[in-house]
């Protein structure tokens, strides 16, 4: 599967209790997704939560000229959507299976019964969109600061820490380029940097990290304000 990006924040099963966890997969509807199928349109009204159940969902958006811009990719766990029941707002993103997919969809009436019998799940959910919020708001503020090559380390190193801090990072340059936003040129450029700082190691469809601890401290030096740059 690709590498996954949602900042860095874990899934339910790492932070939910798991009598919280199973009674919001109780109250959920399964649905089943093959390979690129829609899961959901940016601009979809309907008030529901999404967890990935099995498989992925990649996040996105569609421009007015048939281009993709990827945002995130969800693994099992990981879900979406909490702003149209919270704030009742539309779907910002395109969503679409990554793989044969099983997602778990909960209506705002049930997830509402849920805040009502669960008091702790309101607590979760809570607290987990302000760390949402302040990631995303970090993720803006490294676009509009750090140079790329710190913004691409940080994307891997995030993807590393979300995947269980394996060595392997599975991601490819297109779909980093867009996460970032920027061209494959220019993503290859920065990977050759780090690449020739001993930072990481390129291969196919994959990153390879010679000490994670070695990129996690460079990563935390660059994300200070007047770091130095390679």
């Amino acid at each position: 599967m690709s590498g996954q990006l949602d900042y860095g924040l874990p899934g339910l099963q790492e932070t939910l209790p798991t009598t919280l966890r199973e009674a919001l997969y109780d109250a959920a509807v399964s649905l089943n997704y093959s390979d690129g199928q829609l899961i959901q349109a940016r601009g979809d009204t309907d008030p529901s939560l999404t967890i990935v159940k099995s498989g992925a969902a990649r996040l996105g958006q569609i421009g007015i000229d048939g281009s993709y811009a990827g945002m995130a990719v969800m693994g099992p766990d990981q879900f979406f959507g909490e702003f149209t029941i919270f704030g009742g707002l539309p779907r910002e993103f395109d969503a679409f299976a990554v793989g044969p997919t099983v997602i778990a969809k909960i209506s705002k009436t049930r997830f509402d019964r849920l805040l009502d019998k669960h008091k702790g799940i309101r607590s979760y959910f809570l607290a987990f969109l302000a760390q949402r919020l302040h990631a995303a708001l970090t993720f803006v503020d490294d676009l509009r600061r750090l140079p790329l090559n710190a913004q691409v380390a940080k994307t891997i190193n995030m993807m590393h820490q979300a995947d269980g801090k394996s060595p392997t990072v599975k991601v490819t340059h297109e779909e980093l380029s867009e996460i970032l936003g920027v061209t494959r040129v220019s993503i290859n450029k920065a990977l050759r940097q780090l690449e020739k700082s001993g930072l990481i190691e390129r291969a196919y469809g994959r990153i390879e990290i010679p000490s994670p601890a070695k990129l996690d401290h460079w990563v935390q030096s660059q994300s200070r304000p007047n770091a130095a740059e390679i």
